[in-house]
């Protein structure tokens, strides 16, 4: 069966796991404050999933701000890194944040009610038609009024293993009420590293309308 991260070989699994061994280049020592800043724009309501949470920065962020938070992330590693820093946070913060290892390509399997997805950095990992079904399996898993917050690159690189660019353009094509989904904002931004300028990023934050929609 073909991964659904062609971009990045054909175990992407083992790829994202040896990234996790060190301290990836996008793991900044906190969550990218484009993203974070659309969530306080239009705060969710109810149980925020963060998908492909990586070390756990954004989830952690969140649950000190109050809500109550899920990270998944298929690399072992990744989680490891966001369960170390979450027993350093207090009580209250803990018992609002939870990290596992699962399948962030098809949260609708979790079986947990979700009114929120926060996405720093995921989908731009797939290929226009790997999106397609990503953002299928967004809607079975957002009921309606549920939100979608992304911040992915908005340019590719002619390089190996590396995201692709998602525009402005594409996020009001996918997102469009004939599929279900209203734009609520969508914006240029950036998207930190540790070892260079900034990436040109989009930042969205798309609401999921009602089934007769």
């Amino acid at each position: 069966m073909e991964s659904p991260m062609r971009r990045f070989g054909p175990r992407p699994g083992a790829f994202f796991d040896d990234v996790y061994r060190d301290t990836p280049p996008w793991d900044i020592g906190g969550p990218q404050p484009a993203l974070l800043e659309m969530v306080r724009r239009f705060p969710p309501g109810g149980l925020v999933l963060d998908i492909g949470c990586g070390s756990g920065d954004l989830a952690i962020a969140l649950a000190e701000e109050g809500h109550e938070v899920l990270g998944i992330d298929f690399v072992p590693n990744a989680i490891d890194h966001a369960l170390r820093k979450a027993v350093t946070l207090s009580p209250a913060v803990q018992g609002r944040l939870e990290f596992r290892v699962a399948d962030a390509l098809h949260p609708s399997k979790l079986g947990t009610p979700v009114r929120a997805v926060v996405d720093s950095g995921f989908f731009h990992l797939f290929d226009p038609d790997e999106g397609d079904r990503f953002v299928a399996e967004l809607a079975r898993t957002l009921s309606p009024g549920g939100r979608y917050y992304l911040l992915a690159f908005a340019v590719a690189f002619p390089i190996p293993h590396s995201p692709r660019g998602v525009t402005i353009e594409e996020v009001r094509e996918r997102f469009s009420p004939a599929h279900g989904w209203r734009v609520l904002e969508c914006q240029p931004a950036e998207f930190l590293n540790r070892i260079a300028a900034p990436v040109p990023a989009t930042c969205v934050c798309v609401e999921r309308l009602h089934d007769d929609h």
